[in-house]
């Protein structure tokens, strides 16, 4: 009687881990096929769609990788200017904040530090406001040369500073923050006082 009993639990048993190791393999089977499936909709050209009022329409995208034109980094120049010299009240920390998507982390801490001694020992905590005009970017292989004029008001009192410089700009990951990919690594400032 033992030996039957003990037999059947046996079958028992055996029958199970077949009916799991059927199960499992069928779910690993579901598992590549899906993994195959992600791979292919990941790499595949997406679907664009363009809303214009009321009316959809859908375009078929390409994925390559597109040069930056002159214009862009023209752009980009700008609107690290605008980032970087202009202010109504100089606040450091929110600066260096406001310039951390487009600079390097090296030149962040350099341009943090610049804007606290500014603050602190050059306008010795008086109100500040700064803006910049007459913006003229040059681009070309070699460098990348910006003229502006500073328009510096401490305590109420403009002082035009004509300013050019020249920027090291190097290509890095593109994300959110910075779609084109661009970070200023280095700043050579020239001012006219």
């Amino acid at each position: 009687m033992k030996k039957s009993s003990a037999l059947n639990a046996w079958t028992d048993i055996n029958s199970l881990l077949r009916t799991h190791k059927l199960i499992n393999a069928g779910l690993l089977g579901l598992t590549l096929i899906q993994t195959v499936v992600i791979g292919m909709m990941y790499f595949s050209d997406p679907i664009v769609v363009i809303r214009s009022g009321e009316s959809q329409e859908f375009l078929s995208g390409k994925r390559s990788n597109v040069a930056i034109s002159e214009e862009a980094v023209k752009a980009f120049v700008e609107d690290f200017l605008k980032r970087r010299y202009e202010w109504d009240a100089l606040d450091p920390r929110s600066k260096s904040k406001t310039l951390a998507p487009l600079v390097t982390k090296g030149l962040g801490k350099k341009l943090f530090g610049l804007l606290t001694h500014l603050k602190d020992q050059e306008f010795q905590g008086k109100e500040t406001q700064q803006v910049i005009v007459n913006v003229k970017v040059d681009v070309t292989e070699q460098s990348v040369v910006a003229s502006f004029d500073k328009l510096l008001r401490i305590e109420g009192i403009p002082i035009p500073v004509p300013t050019t410089i020249s920027l090291n700009i190097i290509k890095g990951a593109a994300n959110a923050w910075n779609p084109i990919g661009l970070y200023v690594n280095g700043i050579r400032e020239h001012q006219s006082k």
